[in-house]
């Protein structure tokens, strides 16, 4: 087997010497070790961008996660408002604001201890739903929820409500 010319830059040269000067069989050695060290560097290389794209491509998922959550916070942080956020509302007004977003008119009494009883006769379920979500977000407590089927996709609902929550 005839040993190949390297082409090295000229300040290369002592080096080039030296391989020439080696036995074929260690020229041969220190090019299946050059190859071995080029093939570690470009897998080393080829796991690090890997590793890099699998933590981008979690990162996107989490952002796309946080995305889909925006129209659900912004809905909650609208409702707030419209409650009058952080506002010391009495609980008969507060029910009453809540059962209005929602849709729906909630006939309502007060408790000797603070509390309030809604009753709901014949409701969209959608619309309980919604309430209940709102009144959650207001910090109110649910004591008690009793729902009836009222007809196709409507029910009877009972809540008592406990003072909010600080």
């Amino acid at each position: 087997m005839k040993s190949r010319e390297l082409n090295l830059p000229a300040a290369l040269q002592p080096l080039r010497d030296a391989i020439a000067r080696l036995p074929e069989s260690d020229q041969r050695t220190l090019r299946l070790g050059s190859v071995a060290v080029a093939a570690i560097l470009i897998l080393g290389g080829w796991v690090t961008v890997n590793e890099k794209a699998s933590a981008a491509e979690q990162r996107l998922a989490d952002r796309r996660a946080q995305l889909a959550d925006l129209p659900l916070r912004l809905a909650e942080l609208r409702r707030g408002v419209r409650l009058g956020g952080g506002a010391d509302l009495p609980l008969l007004t507060l029910a009453r604001q809540a059962g209005e977003l929602a849709g729906v008119v909630p006939e309502l009494a007060a408790g000797a201890d603070g509390s309030a009883t809604l009753q709901l006769p014949g409701v969209p379920f959608d619309s309980l739903l919604e309430l209940v979500a709102t009144l959650e977000a207001a910090r109110v407590d649910i004591r008690r929820l009793r729902i009836d089927a009222a007809g196709a996709g409507r029910v009877n609902a009972s809540l008592e409500l406990a003072p909010r929550r600080s």
